[in-house]
């Protein structure tokens, strides 16, 4: 039996910046219809907001790469400090011819993994009746490395796990909130507080100031752009040596965990399950490429049973020495309402893990 790592795996499913680059122009395509689309003003409005952030963040994210194809970086340089438009079709022009591109296939997989998760909108706002499956389908065809059945096979299974987490009272939009655009540290967040972001879970690891923002973001990116940490995304940050978000903050009980972190896991969880099913079954090794997968899944799923522990504990805690106060604490009480909504999102991690652990067979059976 080959011997083989979870960090091989990963490896093994990384994405150039390049193809990074057709992720965003995909996506940046899908938002831009549904914006097109819209017909409520308030909704067109929100939507037209979000989607011009996300595309500046996007274009920035892949020009600071500094790995791009020498005429790529030019010409999306060139649009840079234009005008939105110029700059949305500037990304978005290069969906098609980039999306061909793509291989091996599973880069593509990766890539359509990403944009059946991909959930950008907040619960204010929804998806256009028919935009997203059409738009699902319009990339399918693009990233002509796939299989003709691998977009229907993903979308069944992905839908299945949303009925499943249904039934667990977990709405799949807030979780994949945290991961509005992947994993890539800028796009992140569509431009939003990315240094907050970056520092809350830079200090689940017991950083703080500068230091917790770098290493927050790298770990959203999977390393740092310069040491070719720019491609991690369809759920394989799981798998690799910085995927421990959740164990990072069990280390140490008087650093915050934010929920920030429960909520990327299990967003990332999902996409690993669609990745895995779809990738590791055409690999030679594939047996024991998944029993690695789901030994990392199970590592995740005891970092955030441990902090749920260490919750309770502090919680429990706190909550005496506020009743053994004579003067109300108001303080100490924010810290336990901060921790008990802590512990609510925390839990929701687990359930998903534990979700996506058992329906992950340790074994491939063709």
């Amino acid at each position: 039996m080959t011997d083989v790592s979870a960090d091989q795996i990963a490896r093994e499913l990384r994405l150039t910046p390049e193809h990074m680059l057709t992720l965003r122009a995909l996506q940046a395509r899908m938002l831009r219809r549904d914006w097109e689309d819209e017909r409520k003003p308030s909704a067109r409005s929100t939507k037209q907001d979000r989607l011009q952030r996300f595309v500046a963040a996007a274009i920035n994210e892949v020009l600071t790469s500094g790995a791009l194809p020498t005429a790529l970086a030019e010409e999306l340089t060139a649009v840079t400090h234009k005008h939105f438009l110029d700059q949305l079709h500037g990304l978005t022009s290069l969906a098609p011819t980039l999306a061909q591109k793509v291989h091996p296939r599973s880069a593509s997989v990766v890539i359509l993994a990403e944009l059946i998760t991909f959930s950008p909108w907040t619960e204010a706002t929804t998806w256009g009746p028919a935009v997203r499956k059409t738009e699902l389908r319009t990339a399918a065809d693009d990233l002509t490395a796939l299989r003709k059945t691998d977009l229907d096979a993903m979308t069944n299974e992905f839908e299945s796990l949303m009925k499943a987490l249904r039934r667990k009272s977990i709405k799949w939009g807030r979780v994949a909130a945290v991961s509005v655009i992947g994993v890539g540290a800028g796009a992140l967040t569509a431009g939003w507080a990315a240094a907050p972001i970056g520092a809350a879970i830079g200090g689940t690891m017991g950083l703080t100031g500068a230091a917790a923002v770098s290493a927050g973001l790298a770990m959203l990116g999977g390393g740092s752009l310069a040491a070719g940490g720019f491609g991690v995304a369809g759920g394989t940050l799981l798998l690799t040596g910085v995927g421990g978000l959740a164990g990072a903050g069990v280390a140490a009980a008087g650093v915050r965990y934010s929920p920030l972190g429960s909520q990327a896991i299990a967003g990332e969880a999902v996409k690993l399950d669609l990745v895995a099913r779809m990738v590791l079954a055409d690999a030679p090794d594939r047996d024991e490429k998944m029993r690695r997968v789901v030994e990392s899944l199970q590592e995740r799923l005891n970092d955030v049973t441990d902090r749920i522990g260490l919750l309770v504990e502090t919680i429990n805690t706190l909550k005496q020495e506020k009743a053994a106060t004579s003067a109300e604490n108001i303080e100490l009480r924010a810290r336990v309402r901060d921790l008990e909504a802590e512990l609510i999102e925390t839990k929701q991690a687990q359930t998903t893990l534990e979700l996506v652990r058992e329906r992950l067979p340790e074994k491939i059976i063709a």
